[in-house]
């Protein structure tokens, strides 16, 4: 079997947005891009020096995908080349995994003609990722609120504006299982009740563009930010000083240890200037999210054309 060359470009993503734990996802402007080539056997290749220590054979997690839903779907897949560019940073809580995932869906998709709507690509990538946020924001783009359980997945794509968000990444990366690792099993019934009533007014505030009552809520978590705490000795000292400079929201992205600060867009710049003044030791990005997910390029890829 062969195919023509071509490319899936993929967003990267932050999640929960403070309460709204393993269900909520943003997609940021920060993307990775691979080039699938027909080629006598599987292997995956990366451009940037800081990638070259993922594997390149059936041990990595975008074959792995895409070996999971031929299963899944009971077929032999084309053999594929892939060449990698990826500008999303490793465990930053960017949703770097969730990308690879993603991308790995629809390579999947493209490669056995299975044309699986939005919802059974995100089913699919949770079923790897085991929660739906950050890949159901790489897959559909925009804000998406998820709900995954017993292999049953109800998501919505909603389209977001007005605001930017600043990513404070520091230079460490923190491994998800140690931050997800720190989070109680259990809560208090009244405790889960605050929180989720927080990440429905986000929900809400954030599609009428109230800013001020978004931010209200998101800094109101308690199903994972107050255990996190330890990760982050700056943080609440990088909350009081983005209220300072006209930000609305500080929450911990994804599982860390990047920071997200949310601000209007009329005030995004200042806040971004000023932070990474404030904080060198930081990479600052003044991102807008944006409504646009994983996208297929049928045409030749750059990489082929040169």
């Amino acid at each position: 079997m062969t195919f023509s060359p071509f490319s899936v470009r993929t967003p990267a993503s932050t999640a929960n947005l403070g309460p709204g734990f393993d269900s909520i996802g943003l997609a940021l402007p920060i993307f990775q891009t691979i080039d699938v080539e027909p080629g006598s056997s599987w292997s995956v290749s990366y451009d940037q020096q800081e990638f070259q220590h993922l594997p390149p054979d059936g041990s990595n997690l975008i074959l792995k995908t895409i070996h999971k839903v031929a299963r899944d779907a009971g077929m032999e897949c084309p053999t594929a080349e892939l060449y990698v560019r990826s500008d999303i940073p490793l465990s930053r809580g960017l949703g770097s995994s969730a990308a690879a995932i993603a991308a790995g869906v629809s390579i999947a998709d493209r490669l056995m003609n299975l044309n699986l709507s939005i919802d059974e690509q995100i089913k699919a990538a949770s079923e790897i990722e085991g929660h739906p946020d950050n890949v159901s924001a790489s897959i559909a783009g925009g804000l998406t609120v998820s709900r995954y359980a017993d292999h049953e997945l109800t998501s919505i794509s909603l389209p977001v504006e007005g605001f930017s968000v600043v990513i404070m990444a520091p230079e460490n990366e923190l491994e998800t299982e140690k931050s997800r690792g720190v989070i109680p099993d259990t809560l208090k019934h009244h405790e889960a009740v605050l929180s989720s009533a927080a990440a429905n007014v986000m929900v809400a505030s954030l599609l009428v563009k109230d800013f001020r009552k978004a931010g209200q809520v998101m800094m109101k978590d308690g199903f994972h930010e107050p255990y996190r705490l330890n990760f982050f000795p700056q943080f609440e000292e990088i909350k009081e000083k983005s209220g300072d400079l006209g930000a609305f929201a500080v929450t911990i992205s994804g599982a860390g240890p990047c920071i997200a600060v949310f601000a209007e867009d009329s005030a995004s710049s200042c806040v971004s200037e000023q932070l990474t003044a404030m904080y060198p030791e930081f990479k600052v990005m003044q991102l807008k999210p944006v409504n646009q997910g994983t996208i297929l390029n049928e045409y030749p890829s750059n990489r082929l054309s040169v």
